[in-house]
This record gives structure tokens, C-alpha cells and sequence, in this order.
């Protein structure tokens, strides 16, 4: 993945192998705009502008990106302040997230303020902290702390030494012995449900209208 000119190679060095590069932006250099290419990038600098790699993106220990992240697989050991979409998302113990998240998979033990959205698994580990208006998942396990609305389609699993605090919406929940829960638990029904419903009550009242339409008419 080329991006950047002559004067300089030696900031950016390109790792190739036998089917992707891999593009490392080192800690002294500080790119303004946006960058888009093939294979990996590895990011110990700053980034300011949005990253849409099509494999991977792995932002170190010393890394800053402030802008939107879009790939395949994101690893994050430094700071992203930004949005971020991929199918999998690994967060380091050092690593933090501000803004919102989508993903297939989450697996965090950094610190995480942003809404949380993953069609499959989120999984706060033992030292994951996340701050949340909304996190929502078919299955999250926590033996990290979580602050907000959470939202589980199919299992709330609370382990030793986690905590949930804030509204929990749940359709299974399982809570080891040492684990937290506080806040108010509502049961879990899905969408369709909620617009059948609804739609059987606009029906009714319809009806309800109707008849009475009827009768004044008589």
C-alpha cells in the first residue's frame, strides 16, 4: 500500500508478503488526511483523517487516529477518537475508543466510551472499563465494568469481579457468584413483536372508529 512520497520512505517503511503489505506509519510522523488502500497498516503516529483499509488495522502502544476507522480486522493498543466499523475488534489493556463502535465481535480490556454494537459477541474482560448510552449484542460476557444501557438478545453472562450498572434489557441473564448487577432489568422482545403489535392496535382502533362511525351515521 503506497501512500506517501520519497522524502518519506524512511517514516513509512512497506513490510510486503506473499499476498499483502503491510504499511508502518512510525511514531515520529504525523499524517493530516485521509487513507485508503489495500492489506495492513500498523499506526505507532498520529493519524488525523479517516483510515479505510481493506485487511487489517493495528493502531500501537503510541498511536493517535482522529478520524473513522473501516476494515476487516482492528486491533487497538492506542487511542482511536473516532467511529469505527469492522467485523472483528480486539482492544488492548492500554488501548481506548470514543464514539461509536460497530462490529460482528468485540473483545475489549482497554477503556471504551462509545455506543457499542456487535451482531454476535461482546466481550469485556478483566480489565475493560466501557461508558455507554447503549450496548447492545445476541450474547455479552463481562468481567470488566460497564456504565449504561445494555442490551441482550439472547444472554447477559456476568462473571466473577464483573459489574454492570445502568439499565440492562435481557432475554437471558447468568450471574456468577462476586458479580455486580444494579439498575433496573426489563425482558427483551424483539422488534418484530413490538411492530406486530402496534400494528394490532392501529387495526383495533380503526375498527373501534369505524363503528362508531356507524352508529352515528344510524
Amino acid at each position: 500500500m503506497a501512500i506517501f512520497g520519497k522524502s518519506e520512505k524512511k517514516a513509512v517503511k512497506e513490510v510486503k508478503s506473499s499476498s499483502h503489505s503491510t504499511t508502518i506509519i512510525t511514531s515520529c510522523m504525523n499524517i493530516e488526511g485521509n487513507i485508503k488502500g489495500c492489506g495492513t497498516i500498523h499506526i505507532d503516529g498520529t493519524v488525523h483523517g479517516d483510515l479505510n483499509i481493506d485487511e487489517s488495522v493495528v493502531i500501537g502502544k503510541s498511536g493517535v487516529v482522529y478520524g473513522n476507522v473501516h476494515s476487516k480486522k482492528v486491533m487497538v493498543s492506542g487511542k482511536l477518537k473516532g467511529s469505527l466499523s469492522c467485523d472483528i475488534l480486539e482492544v488492548t489493556q492500554t488501548g481506548s475508543i470514543s464514539n461509536k463502535i460497530e462490529a460482528r465481535e468485540i473483545i475489549s480490556d482497554g477503556t471504551l466510551e462509545a455506543t457499542l454494537l456487535a451482531s454476535d459477541l461482546i466481550h469485556i474482560t478483566q480489565n475493560g472499563k466501557v461508558e455507554t448510552e447503549k450496548m447492545e449484542s445476541k450474547h455479552i460476557v463481562v468481567n470488566g465494568h460497564i456504565v449504561g444501557s445494555v442490551i441482550a438478545s439472547e444472554l447477559l453472562e456476568i462473571n466473577k469481579d464483573g459489574q454492570v450498572k445502568g439499565e440492562m434489557t435481557v432475554k437471558k441473564i447468568k450471574v456468577a457468584e462476586g458479580g455486580l448487577m444494579l439498575g433496573t432489568m426489563l425482558t427483551y422482545e424483539a422488534s418484530n413483536a413490538v411492530k406486530t403489535v402496534n400494528r394490532k392496535s392501529e387495526e383495533n382502533s380503526k375498527k373501534e372508529n369505524e363503528s362508531e362511525k356507524e352508529v352515528l351515521e344510524n
